[in-house]
């Protein structure tokens, strides 16, 4: 496999991995499966199931792969919903420190149960750090506001000035920037708008395609 920086690899992220060189990424910004069959109920059209979403099974062994090619003071920013939060807590616990779990409060609540259960309005971000690389820019609080995408491109799309949030507050000149899930290339638009070097995997070729048209729209500094 061709190892190529600002690029978004059409490969299962843990294959990738084993290629990687140890503690190369500085940053680590990505969406996992939640591994709760998710399927978005704000379009009519469905978008491909999201792959291995069904299970957790992989977790382990790609949380101990992603601390090998993660640097020690490294950020990590994970995705997760309330529904294995615990399980996404304990694997990252084997080797890094869960400092915080962010709020993403959404600018509207998702479907579900309408009459027996409250409104869902946010996920969770599990904020990984040992310390010893600080947050730029000051002291922000842990819950972050930003609207919610309509999932036209992914059925859990994120939006690009959320991710451009977190990734300006844990930069640093020079770094690379990992996203081992890249869906739609949210986190490769971000990084290029910003012009910070990336490099992502996203195991179907249909969101890679996606993801690489999203990219050449971007007047970003770093091609």
């Amino acid at each position: 496999m061709i190892f190529e920086m600002n690029k978004i690899h059409n490969v299962d992220c843990l294959e990738f991995m084993q290629q990687v060189p140890d503690k190369y990424f500085d940053l680590v910004l990505t969406d996992p499966p939640f591994g709760m069959s998710f399927q978005s109920n704000h379009r009519n059209e469905e978008h491909k199931a999201i792959a291995n979403d069904d299970n957790l099974l992989w977790l382990p062994d790609f949380i101990k792969e992603l601390d090998r090619t993660t640097k020690n003071n490294a950020h990590i920013y994970m995705f997760c919903s309330h529904h294995f939060v615990e399980v996404f807590k304990a694997e990252l616990q084997k080797y890094r420190r869960v400092k915080n779990i962010l709020i993403w409060e959404k600018n509207n609540t998702g479907m579900g149960d309408l009459e027996g259960d409250y409104a869902p309005k946010y996920e969770m971000i599990l904020f990984c750090s040992n310390g010893e690389r600080k947050l730029n820019d000051g002291r922000d609080p842990n819950i972050i506001k930003a609207s919610r995408t309509q999932n036209e491109l992914h059925p859990t799309q994120k939006p690009a000035d959320l991710m451009e949030f977190l990734l300006k507050k844990s930069i640093q000149k020079c770094d690379k920037v990992f996203d081992p899930f890249m869906g739609s290339g949210t986190t490769a638009v971000a990084c290029k708008s910003l012009g910070i070097d990336f490099i992502g995997c996203e195991l179907e070729a249909d969101y890679v395609a996606i993801a690489n048209k999203r990219l050449e729209a971007v007047q970003g500094s770093l091609f």
